[in-house]
């Protein structure tokens, strides 16, 4: 990844966090993008003092105006795009019952469009740089029915065949689109979707994220650096033949449902 500018949308935390720190170290400029400044900044200064390097801009995922000026900002910054990490995303709004409008494209906005307009917007540079990788994070959710946050699902599951529709489109411009999906991930976001689709099987929202990795094979929840590991891995040059995969990383949860 060495000199390779890469964008992390959600680099503030969880996965994108886990994914600026293990991208700097093995060489790539990373522009990590969030919604929260703080977060961000915290990113980019761990990046730092790691001995990598980093730099924050201010975006939300659900604007198409801040995915522009994102990357417009990694291109002033650095010259060049070379990697596009769309991992930004919310918890649905819930069950049917309970989604207004108002959330159900607020959803949609952040889980899907953004990262639609993200790449449209990177991919001119990405040609200019010779190729490059784009990856989007959606979800197992996104792969099966989702009786607690049906809008979530929906959102993360149009992420599958933009995935393939883009390999398709752009793999003759040496540009790769691969997909990321993530079964439960210990990560701040987990406990705002178990508590907001009422998945809590006991008393509080830990014991439901703990029940919730009995589900798995393997029997644990996901670290964000696992997450962060394959999309490094779908990012480098070591899976410059792999275009259009969709890739649970869930411990094998799927197999069972």
């Amino acid at each position: 990844m060495k000199d390779k500018v890469t964008i992390i949308t959600a680099g503030g935390s969880g996965t994108g966090r886990a994914g600026s720190l293990i991208f700097a170290e093995e060489g790539a400029k990373v522009v990590v993008g969030d919604i929260k400044p703080e977060a961000g900044q915290e990113t980019v200064s761990m990046v730092k003092k790691a001995g990598g390097e980093a730099t924050f801009v201010y975006m939300d995922a659900g604007k198409v105006e801040d995915m522009r000026r994102l990357i417009d900002s990694a291109v002033k910054t650095y010259g060049k795009i070379n990697v596009l990490w769309n991992n930004a995303g919310i918890p649905g709004p819930g069950k049917l019952e309970d989604t207004e409008e108002a959330d159900f494209d607020k959803a949609l906005a952040v889980n899907l469009k953004g990262g639609f307009f993200a790449t449209k917007f990177a991919v001119p540079h990405m040609k200019k740089a010779g190729g490059g990788s784009i990856i989007f994070t959606s979800s197992i959710a996104g792969l099966r029915a989702s009786s607690s946050s049906p809008s979530y699902s929906m959102a993360k599951g149009g992420l599958i065949p933009l995935t393939m529709s883009l390999a398709a489109y752009l793999g003759d411009q040496k540009i790769r689109t691969n997909c990321i999906c993530p079964g439960m991930i210990d990560s701040p976001m987990a406990r705002v979707f178990v508590d907001r689709t009422g998945l809590m099987v006991k008393d509080t929202v830990e014991k439901a994220i703990e029940d919730f990795s009995k589900k798995s094979p393997l029997m644990r929840n996901a670290t964000p650096t696992d997450i962060a590991n394959v999309a490094l891995f779908l990012a480098s040059d070591e899976s410059a033949y792999i275009n259009g995969v969709i890739i649970p990383v869930d411990g094998g949860t799927i197999t069972k449902y």
